[in-house]
């Protein structure tokens, strides 16, 4: 799955959620780690708003 979003210095930037190892909180945005050996993204989306859009629901 494709998503866009928007790394820290205000490009957007087309991730391929498939190829995502992990996402963690950094800041006020998040920290993504693919598995293509040192390429790892700081975008300004949140955790909720990157959750949301790879459709994971919130608990609750």
């Amino acid at each position: 799955m494709w998503i866009e979003l928007t790394d820290v210095n205000g490009e957007r930037i087309t991730i391929n959620f498939d190829h995502v190892v992990s996402y963690n909180a950094y800041g006020t945005g998040a920290h993504i780690v693919t598995t293509t050996p040192d390429l790892t993204f700081f975008v300004k989306e949140d955790i909720d708003t990157i959750q949301q859009r790879i459709g994971i629901k919130p608990a609750g």
